[in-house]
């Protein structure tokens, strides 16, 4: 009965390791979807001259964990509201650091040349991304080695 308690421990242990790990996995993700929606804009804007409205579109369809930015941005644009005051408040809907990188972007989409403003923010959130990336290795062997470490002294103290 207590190599069952024993067992059960760990588990919960790993469970809660999976847990901590998921939020941060979806912080890169949505980085991630955003440094795809930027290639989309760039490509549609600079290259294949399609209307703002239509790409916004495009990338809320294609978004899952920042469709509410993409959403809001739609919004406003059908609502004919100043774009940059637009792009502004959907910013918040983006988790950090995305929101304040995304922030220039609003230029490089209203001013025609400005591509490398666009191609910048671009980077940017790709290095926040690979930063994340980076931070998450650490923290899933730091997370892991206190859960396991905090299940086994439960066991020992139990046993």
């Amino acid at each position: 009965m207590k190599l069952i308690g024993a067992f059960l421990l760990l588990l919960s242990a790993l469970a809660l390791r999976q847990a901590l790990l998921r939020r941060q996995g979806e912080g890169i993700a949505a980085g991630e979807e955003l440094c795809r929606a930027l290639d989309r804009l760039h490509q549609g804007i600079y290259r294949l001259r399609r209307p703002l409205p239509e790409l916004v579109a495009r990338c809320r369809e294609e978004a899952v964990l920042t469709a509410s930015f993409w959403r809001a941005v739609e919004a406003g644009l059908q609502a004919r509201r100043p774009f940059e005051a637009v792009w502004e408040a959907a910013l918040a809907l983006l988790p950090e650091p995305y929101g304040t990188l995304m922030a220039p972007a609003a230029l490089a989409l209203t001013a025609g040349e400005r591509e490398d403003l666009l191609h910048l923010t671009r980077e940017e959130v790709y290095r926040a991304v690979q930063e994340g990336r980076r931070q998450q290795g650490e923290r899933g062997r730091l997370v892991t080695a206190l859960c396991l470490s905090g299940a086994l002294l439960v066991i020992v103290v139990l046993l």
